[in-house]
């Protein structure tokens, strides 16, 4: 009987509203529907200080001011709050107006519900409001949430969405603390800390970049009760949900038993190690004799400088160095480092690790003229091959674009736009300080590639095709030559 009332009242979700989407289309929609709600309110008066984009900024001034556009609603203006709007809802950090004087406090919590909604996924969150309504999950809502989280067996999708929920909130209160006591040490007041270590725990653990500071983090890095359990929580929510998960249950386990990792947790933390300290050791070598950025520093701080700006990258946003005043070998490693982002199904952007690896194995495999390609005794199919290429090749293909759309329209350096490209196509968020100079125009192409980068080259070729395209014959098989 109460299910019938419900049925009746319309309160009941219907299977069909759900078949209508493709997983990839609704993705698209959710997150599109996210950033025009979050812009609007981004937009009102009471989310904006009154302040310029920038401290120290002349509105008057055409050469320093931050270009703007579109209508206004007594806040800031549509260009502005758009562009804030993307960046938050992708987990980006990217911004043409600085956070700490430009967003009132209504602001920025509108800033880090936005974060929320972008790391935790639009699609787990549409899992977990159909609970709060309808108790459960029906089948093609079972495989959405699959799609997004990286869950293969489709088995419990709604005990996954439940600790999804639940560990992303217990590791940014646990972390929110120390966080708390750093800047509490560092003079602020209670208040104002207690609002900046809530805001740093989210943006950090959603590797979104956002910071409550003019500087990012320079003023507090080498504070370790800040830098530490910011970094902490940019790998945590680097690893993805299934790593995360799959770990966790690993530690409840006893010591004697050996985790029965799959071979995407043991590529991802495997990766994700080697990266960390390869990209640690090649920007210790670049920046070591660089005086504007840590020659002059004691080791202790250059090695903690130096692996903040190798663990950051990896798609977090946040600095501790001056971007601008780096060699031109850090920025080309952390292109790199941007590039290839973080692990899969998490709050990172950039092509992921395993397609990294992937690929590294593919051309292994093929250089030794090896059948398959293994790893970790297993055998990677063809499929997963020929996706990771896809992603990569439709990767390189949007970079190129945007970064020759740019160009064409400024008059910054190549390298100047390509890290800036990378970086909003990864949503990292790092800068080299060119964004709230770049035109309108400009900064458009910046938010297609932030929503790409967040929603993945394969969700958005798939959004975009009318339905599968199954041919009933092949054509006989050829071998071209190839090199």
């Amino acid at each position: 009987m109460p299910n019938l009332f419900r049925k009746k009242c319309g309160l009941e979700p219907s299977p069909r509203f759900f078949s209508r989407f493709q997983p990839a289309r609704l993705s698209v929609y959710t997150l599109a529907l996210v950033i025009a709600v979050g812009t609007f309110l981004l937009m009102l008066p009471w989310a904006h200080t009154g302040a310029p984009a920038w401290p120290n900024e002349n509105p008057t001034d055409p050469t320093t001011a931050t270009p703007v556009a579109g209508i206004n609603l007594g806040g800031a203006p549509l260009s502005v709050a758009f562009f804030t709007a993307v960046s938050a809802t992708s987990v980006t950090g990217l911004v043409v107006a600085d956070t700490a004087t430009y967003w009132s406090g209504f602001g920025m919590v509108i800033l880090a519900i936005l974060i929320e909604i972008g790391g935790l996924g639009t699609m787990t969150l549409g899992a977990l409001m159909a609970l709060l309504v309808a108790h459960k999950l029906n089948l093609r809502q079972r495989l959405l949430i699959a799609s997004t989280t990286g869950n293969i067996t489709y088995a419990d999708i709604q005990g996954l969405v439940k600790r999804i929920v639940k560990y992303s909130a217990i590791l940014q209160l646990f972390f929110t603390p120390f966080i708390f006591l750093g800047l509490i040490l560092d003079g602020e007041n209670w208040y104002t800390a207690l609002g900046n270590s809530l805001f740093l725990s989210v943006s950090a653990f959603n590797n979104a970049g956002f910071s409550p500071y003019p500087d990012n983090l320079v003023h507090q890095g080498t504070n370790l009760l800040i830098v530490i359990p910011v970094m902490l929580l940019l790998v945590l929510g680097g690893l993805g949900f299934p790593v995360m998960l799959q770990v966790w249950s690993s530690l409840r386990q006893s010591p004697d038993r050996q985790p029965n990792w799959t071979l995407n947790t043991r590529i991802v933390l495997s990766a994700t190690a080697v990266l960390i300290l390869v990209g640690w050791l090649l920007i210790v070598i670049a920046e070591w004799h660089n005086p504007a950025t840590i020659a002059n520093a004691p080791l202790s701080e250059k090695l903690l400088l130096t692996l903040f700006t190798a663990i950051s990258p990896r798609t977090a946003g946040f600095n501790v160095m001056d971007i601008a005043s780096q060699s031109d070998i850090t920025w080309l490693i952390t292109d790199f480092l941007m590039f290839i982002g973080a692990g899969p199904a998490g709050t990172a952007g950039g092509i992921k690790v395993t397609t990294a690896v992937i690929l590294v194995f593919i051309v292994y495999t093929e250089v030794r003229a090896g059948d398959a390609v293994q790893l970790f005794e297993r055998r990677i199919g063809r499929s997963a091959q020929r996706q990771a290429i896809t992603v990569v090749i439709l990767a390189f293909v949007l970079l190129i674009l945007a970064t020759a759309t740019i160009l064409a329209q400024t008059h910054f350096r190549l390298d100047q736009v390509l890290f800036e490209v990378v970086s909003a196509m990864s949503t990292v968020g790092l800068s080299t300080g060119i964004t709230n100079h770049l035109p309108v125009s400009s900064q458009l192409v910046l938010c297609i590639l932030m929503f790409f980068g967040r929603i993945g080259p394969v969700t958005i070729a798939s959004a975009l095709a009318l339905r599968p395209i199954r041919r009933r014959y092949e054509y006989p098989k050829e071998r071209p030559i190839i090199g």
